[in-house]
């Protein structure tokens, strides 16, 4: 302390104190990291949180703990974006990095073996661009709170280039918060919920559909997954095609049309060396499988011809290529909109002699009384392609079914002599 005399006041200031705590905004010219850090994981959680908003009333339709579950996450993520802004700390950081962790987590889980609840239970789910986009955002709030938990010496760093750091903080949030507004749009939501679950299809499923009036699927193979892995009747969601994927897409219908063509009735199919593996099915039609095309999936080679009954002369309706491929489906079609599906639920179909007598449903001593046994088919994978010209399907052209070939009619299994109705694989075994 210094003073010249007795009257003068001491207006010197101890330099070893700093003035104002470190970490802290505090003097107006002063701007540390963690000041934009704190901002990018407010405008990034609230990305995912619109997202999660957005698509919670579809789940809400399917069943009330999703959705609730959906709105759950949503709330809490906008809560941390109010919260890191006004009074961050060590803790909140700590809860953000659980949560998103949680959810990720979640989200794998339903991706790969299933999620044990629910009307999907412990059915894996496809990956919907609009959960992929939540999933990054999520994962980028979680980079952004380990390094505000295990770097606090980088957080309260001062920026000197201000106008740069506001310019890439406001320009990774715009990046964000747009790329949410995309996926709120009908040409993801449409796919969502129009494109796919059964009580709302777009208007399609109305319960007057052909297949509908046919009565349950035969197998839930025959079922289309939607855009967020849910099982359903009705149109197929399609998604966008690269320009490469669409010439190469075009060229293997050409080669599967050009079987189509090839094979026009049942007799053509049997000269060549197919034979009936299940009667006429309404909205699959009756399969003609030949085995020694199954092991890879060419598409001049299917494995399966659908016809519209099981005479002689009953026509071509589709092809489908049954293909053994342990490890996942095959590659396939160009292009994301092949979906292959599987018939290996509760222990597969039952078959008897290579024909179909019984759906999955059917447990093992009804297969029995039916003269056959349930074979498990793991490895065995299935897509649908409607390209029979006169017969393309409306609800996609590698939909589960197809409600052209809806209906009862007199040359499907599905009536019996008393005019019941019944599962119509059971006709060959009965």
């Amino acid at each position: 302390m210094s003073q010249t005399d007795g009257n003068t006041a001491d207006t010197s200031v101890d330099e070893s104190v700093p003035a104002y705590p470190a970490g802290t905004s505090g003097h107006s010219d002063r701007t540390t990291i963690g000041s934009y850090v704190r901002w990018l994981a407010a405008a990034l959680s609230v990305a995912s949180a619109a997202i999660h908003y957005g698509y919670a009333p579809h789940h809400l339709q399917d069943d009330w703990a999703h959705g609730w579950f959906f709105v759950i996450i949503a709330t809490a993520q906008l809560g941390f974006a109010f919260l890191v802004v006004t009074r961050p700390n060590r803790l909140l950081w700590a809860l953000a990095t659980a949560l998103n962790v949680g959810i990720i987590g979640t989200w794998i889980v339903s991706r790969t073996a299933g999620l044990p609840f629910g009307p999907e239970a412990l059915r894996k789910e496809a990956a919907g661009t609009a959960d992929v986009v939540s999933i990054v955002l999520e994962a980028a709030v979680i980079v952004l709170a380990l390094v505000a938990l295990f770097a606090p010496k980088l957080m309260s760093r001062e920026l000197r280039d201000r106008m740069g750091a506001r310019f890439t903080t406001g320009a990774l949030s715009g990046v964000a918060l747009l790329a949410a507004f995309v996926m709120l749009t009908p040409t993801y939501t449409d796919a969502h919920a129009g494109g796919g679950h059964a009580h709302d299809a777009g208007g399609v499923l109305t319960g007057n559909t052909p297949c509908e009036l046919s009565g349950p699927a035969a197998s839930p193979g025959q079922e289309n997954v939607d855009a967020e892995g849910h099982s359903h009747r009705g149109p197929t969601a399609q998604q966008p095609v690269s320009e490469a994927d669409r010439q190469t897409l075009i060229a293997q219908q050409k080669q599967a049309r050009e079987v189509a063509v090839k094979y026009p009735t049942v007799a053509d199919a049997e000269a060549a060396g197919y034979k009936m593996s299940t009667v006429y099915v309404p909205c699959i039609g009756a399969h003609y499988t030949n085995t020694r095309l199954a092991v890879r999936f060419d598409p001049s080679r299917p494995s399966e011809l659908l016809y519209d009954g099981t005479n002689p002369d009953s026509k071509i309706v589709g092809l489908s290529f049954l293909v053994w491929h342990p490890n996942g489906a095959p590659e396939g079609f160009a292009g994301p909109n092949d979906s292959w599906h599987q018939h290996n639920f509760n222990g597969g179909l039952c078959l008897k002699g290579g024909v179909v007598v019984g759906a999955e449903a059917l447990s093992v001593d009804e297969c029995a009384a039916r003269g056959g046994a349930k074979v498990g088919l793991e490895d065995i994978w299935m897509v649908h392609d409607w390209i029979v010209p006169g017969w393309e399907c409306s609800w996609g052209v590698f939909a589960g079914e197809c409600p052209e070939l809806g209906g009862v009619t007199g040359k499907t299994a599905w009536d019996v002599s008393d005019g019941t109705t019944r599962d119509p694989l059971q006709a060959i075994g009965s």
